[in-house]
């Protein structure tokens, strides 16, 4: 099926675009979190050392620790204002919207579902391939960000029987969207108890010093209490905007209503099979229209 073939070497082309994109943003992201905590740490040593000699200045501990905070804190701007830009996102969002919906054509028309159940084959594929067209025809402007593809992909290249439909498309898809909120949830969850912690610890050194006065002697240092716990409160917050920025929360909710609204239709009376598929698509494609929506803002 020359038509299925077609789109689904593209959809995998798109996809594997979008992957890359994603995965430098990612990156970079990670990135700036441990940078600037990093930085912030740093900057707080070197306020709390002892300041050295003119001459001495060059080689001084101090200094060193000085230029690493320094350093860390210009390189997570750095990687902020040129890889986690609004114009990155929006072209990793666009390249993963035109996969997904290169991969939903390829379904209904591998199913046999309207607007592809034409008795007709011909009339069928020349239908796809304007749909294909038309879809690609919105990303044109990031062909130069394309990647080849790695692999065949997962669309389907020929025709697929009820049974295939719902194992390959539904069960796989409910697996995927599970799968997914697990690890985005667990890593959203640990970060919170790192962010609890620092902020106890905040509280209690903040109440201790009421106490024990304002500076502590740690490491042969002094170290002033009040920028104890401002590296602390900083660097809880941090944590918290990784959070924020990485959309873990609504990713987990995004994806478990999706897979909950899937199960729901698989389960659901029989009904015509084309109106199953492009019930299940739509599912799918509502779910696209929320996160490309949320990364947008």
């Amino acid at each position: 099926m020359p038509a299925l073939d077609t789109i689904a070497d593209r959809q995998a082309q798109w996809s594997e675009t979008a992957n890359q994109l994603k995965s430098t943003i990612d990156n970079a992201r990670w990135a700036v979190f441990v940078l600037s905590i990093l930085g912030a740490l740093a900057a707080t040593i070197a306020g709390q050392m002892s300041p050295a000699d003119t001459a001495a200045l060059t080689s001084s501990p101090r200094t060193w620790v000085a230029i690493v905070g320094v350093v860390c804190l210009a390189a997570a701007t750095f990687f902020t204002s040129r890889l986690l830009g609004t114009a990155h996102v929006t072209d990793w969002v666009r390249a993963r919207a035109i996969a997904e919906s290169l991969k939903r054509e390829a379904f209904k028309f591998a199913a046999g579902a309207a607007p592809y159940d034409n008795p007709d084959p011909a009339q069928s594929a020349q239908l796809l391939e304007q749909e294909r067209t038309k879809i690609e025809k919105d990303g044109e402007d990031l062909l130069p960000k394309q990647v080849p593809a790695t692999g065949q992909g997962s669309t389907p290249r020929g025709p697929l029987s009820h049974d295939d439909y719902v194992a390959k498309r539904v069960n796989d898809q409910i697996a995927w969207f599970r799968t997914r909120a697990k690890e985005h949830g667990d890593v959203a969850r640990n970060l919170r108890r790192v962010e609890f912690v620092l902020a106890l610890a905040a509280t209690l050194i903040t109440a201790l010093a009421t106490v024990t006065g304002k500076s502590a002697l740690f490491g042969g240092m002094t170290f002033d209490i009040a920028a104890i716990t401002a590296v602390l409160t900083t660097v809880a917050g941090s944590i918290l905007a990784h959070v924020e920025a990485s959309r873990f929360d609504f990713l987990v909710m995004s994806y478990l209503a999706a897979a909950r609204r899937l199960e729901d239709r698989r389960g659901a009376a029989q009904v015509p099979w084309s109106d199953f598929v492009n019930d299940c698509e739509n599912i799918l494609a509502a779910e696209n229209a929320s996160w490309i929506g949320k990364w947008s803002k």
